[in-house]
């Protein structure tokens, strides 16, 4: 806990927790049925990312071994992010989208600035929700990276369960299974580019993926 309560690494955390907040504003603001006041839920956000950036700025170097923004990312990581990313993104639009747009339709943005907010709102706190920050504090209770790596998968499975059960429509069980599938392989690849070339890497790979929704609205 010593490193969780230095000062340097609260002081990036709340710059983070600032951030988060302001990327999830816009988002928030257009939210027609949110259950509390828009500053209410923004500042819930904000401190929700200060927590989450506090531990995986305090824990994963030091027990991972594994810098969160590395300063150098060989090239070929770079290729394979693209590679996956567009791949990814492929795969989604033609084969999980249709499925996914009737289970959770908020989720398909319809304009360009909703497909902005969209962006801004996963990279601010999905990707550290659902890696970031799993990684961090599965890695400091088993210090190893192959368990938080594994428990992390099932945490965002975990989270894709209770997502499909607030869905309306009912999932045939074969298309249930492929779509556990892809998320699996989906968390597998973001954590595997997380520990070799950190947050930006998994960045670029969620940006080349959301890019298939611009086609919700484009054309």
């Amino acid at each position: 806990m010593r490193s969780l309560a230095q000062p340097a690494v609260l002081w990036r955390a709340a710059i983070a927790g600032v951030l988060t907040a302001a990327a999830g504003y816009p988002r928030l603001a257009n939210w027609t049925q949110r259950p509390d006041a828009l500053w209410f839920l923004d500042a819930a956000l904000g401190w929700a990312g200060f927590v989450m950036w506090a531990a995986v700025l305090a824990w994963h170097r030091g027990y991972s071994g594994h810098e969160v923004f590395p300063r150098q990312i060989p090239g070929h990581l770079w290729w394979t992010a693209g590679a996956l990313g567009v791949g990814g993104a492929i795969i989604s639009y033609h084969w999980g989208d249709p499925l996914l747009r009737q289970l959770a339709p908020t989720d398909f943005p319809r304009t360009p600035g909703a497909w902005v907010e969209h962006l801004l709102f996963s990279l601010a706190l999905e990707q550290v929700f659902l890696c970031f920050a799993p990684v961090a504090f599965l890695v400091r209770l088993w210090p190893n990276v192959n368990v938080a790596a594994t428990g992390t998968v099932l945490f965002s499975l975990f989270v894709f369960t209770l997502k499909l059960d607030a869905g309306a429509a009912a999932v045939p069980g074969l298309v249930l299974a492929g779509m556990f599938l892809f998320r699996a392989l989906h968390s597998g690849v973001t954590v595997w580019l997380y520990l070799r070339g950190g947050a930006w890497l998994v960045w670029f790979f969620a940006t080349l993926l959301l890019t298939r929704l611009w086609f919700s609205f484009a054309g």
